[in-house]
């Protein structure tokens, strides 16, 4: 009987302790309302951690020597991190809810809001918004604070930021692939190229290889490796888009389509190879015309000139501009003087 009762008292006692952890984790709700949202300093943020309530997508920026990067592996668009400083930093409250809406605005902030932790340096944010729908009028953004050690604030608040007229909802993404960075290649001094080779699979006569010496002098060679004179501001020019080059948008398509299109042959290959020794792969695909006719008489044109598909990064399926490559696309006979 003494036995029955000790573990009795036991499971009360365990039941007891988990009550008041869960009790503990989970943040108070304060019987006042916290409006100090703004984050003076912004220099001082080391993380940015976004979640999204309805679907699970998160989001974890972190500040690094090298720059910001996005779950510890992708660099970021650095413009996209400062305007979210620049909002930690300019908000402003416009007005509190009144009390009639609070009930509904909660209820709609439950299942669509965005939650925002800020990290100051150490493990705990030092601030957390919950980033609501926008008002009727699309002036201001429905926002509660939490402050980690303090509590949860009693009342949402009616938020805006000074010299930005709409909805601050917009700017807290938990898409991965919006925060991403969209570098192909970008260099700060063109001396750090090495070498830039291009293949085309259907044409290997046209494909070439630039090298240039720490000097700044250039050398052409054919697909071959033999040496070919060439005019050196023909090859200046167009190795000249490469101090920075980007992709527009990365493309998620059904698995299918996009097994599809990497079966076939690329229509050119390039390797920029730095002086470091780091190179940098990309395989390309015209997209065929999709445009209108052209006037009677006129060709139709074979490819799209403005778009086209590449594979960078390994495995990354992105799509790029054409106009930007064209000057590297010409035959290796377009250099020749």
């Amino acid at each position: 009987m003494n036995r029955r009762l000790l573990l009795l008292l036991v499971v009360i006692l365990l039941g007891g302790a988990a009550w008041w952890l869960m009790r503990n984790d989970a943040p108070t709700t304060l019987d006042r309302p916290l409006s100090d949202f703004a984050v003076p300093d912004t220099a001082g943020v080391t993380r940015i951690f976004m979640a999204d309530t309805k679907g699970g997508a998160s989001v974890d920026l972190r500040r690094t020597p090298e720059g910001w990067v996005m779950n510890d592996i992708f660099q970021v668009k650095q413009h996209e991190v400062d305007l979210l400083l620049k909002t930690f930093k300019r908000v402003e409250v416009k007005s509190p809810v009144p009390k009639s809406l609070q009930p509904k605005t909660l209820r709609v902030m439950a299942s669509t809001a965005k939650r925002v932790e800020i990290y100051e340096g150490g493990d705990k944010p030092s601030k957390i918004w919950i980033v609501g729908h926008g008002t009727q009028d699309h002036f201001g953004t429905f926002m509660l604070l939490e402050k980690p050690g303090i509590g949860r604030s009693n009342a949402p608040f009616i938020m805006g930021m000074g010299g930005f007229t709409g909805i601050l909802t917009t700017r807290f993404h938990t898409d991965l692939d919006h925060f991403r960075s969209s570098d192909f290649f970008k260099v700060a001094d063109m001396r750090d190229i090495a070498s830039v080779k291009v293949e085309t699979p259907a044409a290997p006569a046209n494909g070439y290889l630039i090298e240039q010496g720490e000097d700044g002098r250039f050398s052409l060679k054919d697909h071959l490796g033999r040496p070919v004179p060439f005019d050196t501001v023909l090859v200046h020019g167009a190795i000249l888009p490469l101090k920075q080059t980007n992709f527009e948008k990365i493309e998620r398509w059904a698995p299918a389509k996009r097994d599809s299109l990497l079966k076939t042959t690329p229509n050119l290959i390039m390797r920029i190879t730095t002086r470091d020794g780091t190179a940098t792969d990309g395989r390309f695909w015209f997209r065929a015309y999709q445009g209108e006719e052209p006037p009677f008489g006129m060709p139709r044109p074979l490819y799209d000139p403005t778009y086209m598909d590449a594979l960078i990064q390994d495995t990354l399926h992105v799509q790029m501009q054409r106009p930007a490559f064209e000057r590297l696309f010409q035959p290796i006979s377009a250099f020749r003087p």
